[in-house]
């Protein structure tokens, strides 16, 4: 048994990696936002999954999240591993998606203070000298009723409102991974001398189109589709490439987006019937 302490975990990746830690019966601590006590005690292994992404309304809480506090416990706090969860938005529009791809930051992003903030924060990490290791998830879905993310948005819209409206293109397409099986890939890094130093990308491995979302929550909610034409920056993304992750965890098969989807649909109306 090992203790873990696990910044964000009581948002939606950091809470399923503390369940999955607590099931293999860690002591894992979640501080409280501005607890000073992370300074003052050995922290054990670190998982940093607090971030935020709002970069236009909360600039500033977007750089404390990403960057600012986990330069703070790099430098001050005491522990024996530090995984940080950076994430795969930073290959948007580039042509490679391994770890050592060169990356662009685009001028027309809207949110290039994240990827900007993500990529300060690895770096820092890279430059500590510590036991590090960097996680790098593509789009994370699961149940998570009021979470505004696109796949809980839409899956709420289809049920409550038996329609949704779709401001993206049909063949828009992006990698999306199961928050479980991002949780179970961080705990094992977390556990793995090897991975020390290194950054790994988490993901499926291959793109799913919004119109094949669409279609499965039409064929199980019975919902119609609007498709609206607007414009927009340009977002293309690339295939993630899992090699890395693969040649230390051999075993890792991640769950596939449309299969989830159906079951996704039946979960919500669960959770919301009981509430």
């Amino acid at each position: 048994m090992a203790k873990y302490t696990v910044f964000g975990g009581r948002g939606f990746i950091g809470n399923e990696i503390v369940e999955q830690l607590r099931l293999q019966h860690h002591d894992v601590w979640v501080p409280e936002r501005d607890d000073k006590s992370i300074f003052a005690q050995d922290l054990g292994i670190v998982i940093y999954c607090a971030g935020n992404g709002d970069c236009q309304k909360t600039p500033f809480n977007v750089f404390q999240a990403n960057s600012a506090l986990l330069a703070d416990i790099l430098q001050h706090s005491t522990f024996s591993r530090l995984v940080y969860m950076s994430s795969t938005r930073v290959y948007m529009n580039g042509n490679e998606t391994d770890e050592a791809a060169d990356l662009i930051v685009s001028e027309d992003d809207g949110r290039r203070l994240f990827n900007l903030t993500k990529l300060v924060a690895e770096e820092l990490c890279l430059k500590s000298g510590k036991d590090i290791v960097i996680v790098r998830p593509s789009n994370v879905y699961g149940v998570a009723l009021n979470s505004p993310l696109f796949l809980p948005s839409i899956t709420r819209n289809a049920i409550n409102n038996g329609h949704i409206d779709m401001f993206i293109d049909r063949h828009y397409e992006k990698d999306y991974v199961a928050v479980e099986d991002v949780a179970s890939v961080c705990v094992a890094l977390s556990q793995n001398d090897a991975a020390s130093g290194k950054i790994y990308n988490v993901a499926a491995g291959y793109n799913t189109t919004a119109e094949e979302i669409a279609e499965v929550l039409v064929r199980s909610t019975g919902c119609t589709v609007t498709w609206h034409q607007r414009a927009f920056p340009r977002e293309v993304f690339p295939v993630t490439d899992i090699a890395s992750v693969l040649s230390l965890i051999p075993h890792f098969t991640p769950r596939n987006v449309l299969g989830d989807v159906e079951d996704m649909v039946s979960r919500f109306k669960e959770q919301m019937e009981s509430r």
